[in-house]
């Protein structure tokens, strides 16, 4: 059973209030905690992420970074550093989970030269 949020005023509010039900309270629930590294993943929008891997990798807007594959039935994840948190660009699910398995030298080449667009090397 879900608890709701804790405001800094000590009321208890539910989980689906986005602004504190205290007396004389107006304080909005505060973000949801996440690890570092998946903070692009919570305040970066899937269009503003399509913009952005536009930008640093070029070609259609909602295409893969890795491979310029267009977007399908599904959107492509946004891919992002786990060390660092930062934001590298969409990439689709195949390039994104399978990085180095299956890959030719060609796909490889396709890899690294995403990393270093997206400012990684």
């Amino acid at each position: 059973m879900k608890q709701g949020w804790l405001c800094r005023c000590g009321t208890r509010n539910q989980p689906t209030h986005r602004k504190c039900r205290g007396d004389g309270c107006n304080r909005s629930r505060p973000k949801r905690r996440v690890p570092k590294h998946a903070e692009v993943l919570r305040d970066m929008s899937y269009d503003e992420a399509a913009r952005e891997s536009q930008r640093l990798h070029g070609g259609e807007l909602h295409a893969c970074g890795v491979c310029g594959r267009p977007r399908g039935d599904r959107n492509h994840d946004r891919d992002h550093d786990h060390r660092t948190g930062k934001f590298r660009g969409l990439a689709c699910w195949r390039c994104n989970r399978e990085w180095l398995r299956g890959h030719d030298l060609q796909s490889l080449d396709a890899c690294s030269a995403y990393l270093r667009r997206g400012g990684a090397v």
